[in-house]
């Protein structure tokens, strides 16, 4: 996947609100993911939640950083 630079400061509120709503939509799905990778007994299962959980938590890292760049850090957890 290719970076863009982009101006993130000078975002609308929509386009914030946006943001934070795939912020907040990643966290829940890592959430859920991890608990469960903890239930699981078959080990490809696990390997496979497991993967999709690391892919959850780059996309709202990044997420996360946006929001952080554009002020909204505050509204992070």
């Amino acid at each position: 996947m290719q970076q863009v630079r982009t101006n993130i400061k000078n975002i609308g509120k929509a386009e914030f609100m946006s943001i934070f709503h795939q912020y907040q939509g990643e966290s829940l799905c890592l959430k859920k993911l991890n608990a469960y990778s903890s239930q699981v007994q078959d080990p490809n299962m696990r390997n496979i939640i497991q993967q999709m959980s690391t892919q959850c938590q780059e996309r709202a890292n990044r997420l996360s950083s946006l929001l952080q760049q554009a002020g909204g850090g505050h509204l992070l957890s």
